[in-house]
């Protein structure tokens, strides 16, 4: 479920006055002379010291979306746009972060006092002094270099792929790849009951309910465990979802009351809006429905939703914990 500097101007030259004499445009070019003179003298102090820290081990260059980029080896205050859990795993502690964090996120014991950045702007940035700014936005890499070092990633970067590239920018490789092998290892054991002739074969959706006079009902195929689910867990969605998602081209969007049984799967993410009961539970429809009637919806309510917030290894793996606890209840129920 998502998500903006200063610009380097050049010092003209001075006005030359209308019908001005000689001694004028004399003047105008020992200034445009001196000028000059001083913005090479000053472009080449600046990349003298650029070069003098790379020398001496203090920065370093990365390669990135946005080009190559100059990065400090072991960065101190970095401020994180969305990827909040890639940097927290890696043993990181932002100066600050933009967005929402909840109780039930996994790392929310260590993130939970950093403050918070309330708009998203060159003015409110800076007075966290960072070394460093990692986002998703590649708008975000001319609005803030002046300020300091941006890292790209595109949200079209894998998590895994995420997590490594953010460890060699920041220096944690090590904890990037402990991170990695942690959540392939749950990877391979949830597949291990998920090939079993229970849920082999078997579709899953992911839901929720708005409401009859809201969205209805609304489905996401990325977003809320999406990743996980269809991305790493290889688990298929309803042909007649698919075929919806293919024909509107977004991964999320709202089905009426009427049609919405068609894109329940087998097993349903059921995620509660609020703590109060779904109205589309009341229907006589939710009965007829047959994942209801197997008893396999997974019901989460509104107070997990940080759980399934992100998309980072570290919520990937918490997240399957969850689900995996889960399917095995259901598998002890029948």
């Amino acid at each position: 479920m998502k998500s903006n500097l200063m610009k380097r101007y050049l010092i003209m030259s001075c006005v030359v006055l209308l019908g001005g004499m000689g001694l004028t445009g004399c003047q105008k070019e020992s200034v445009n002379s001196t000028q000059t003179n001083t913005e090479v003298t000053t472009q080449t102090s600046t990349d003298s010291t650029e070069d003098k820290d790379i020398e001496q081990g203090t920065s370093k260059i990365v390669s990135t979306v946005m080009g190559d980029v100059e990065v400090p080896v072991n960065p101190q205050r970095i401020v994180v746009n969305w990827y909040l859990g890639d940097v927290v795993t890696l043993g990181i502690k932002p100066v600050a972060i933009y967005g929402w964090i909840q109780e039930s996120m996994p790392f929310y014991d260590m993130v939970k006092e950093i403050p918070a950045i309330e708009t998203w702007d060159k003015e409110e940035i800076l007075t966290y002094e960072p070394d460093l700014i990692i986002t998703y936005d590649q708008e975000d890499f001319d609005k803030f270099s002046q300020i300091a070092p941006v890292i790209v990633v595109p949200e079209s970067v894998t998590s895994v792929e995420r997590i490594e590239f953010l460890g060699e920018v920041t220096g944690h490789e090590a904890e990037a790849k402990e991170a990695i092998s942690t959540f392939e290892q749950k990877l391979e054991e949830a597949k291990e009951l998920l090939t079993s002739a229970e849920f082999s074969e078997k579709t899953f959706s992911i839901l929720s309910d708005w409401g009859s006079n809201s969205y209805g009902i609304y489905y996401e195929s990325d977003s809320r465990g999406g990743t996980l689910l269809h991305h790493y867990l290889n688990l298929k969605q309803p042909e007649s979802l698919t075929k919806l998602i293919e024909d509107s081209g977004e991964g999320r969007g709202s089905v009426s009351y009427e049609v919405a049984a068609d894109y329940f799967g087998d097993y349903v993410l059921w995620f509660l809006v609020d703590e109060n009961e779904s109205e589309y539970a009341q229907t006589e429809i939710w009965n007829n429905i047959p994942a209801v009637k197997e008893g396999n919806i997974i019901e989460i309510p509104a107070s997990l939703l940080g759980l399934f917030y992100f998309s980072d290894v570290a919520s990937m793996s918490a997240q399957m914990d969850y689900i995996i606890d889960k399917l095995n209840d259901v598998v002890e129920n029948k």
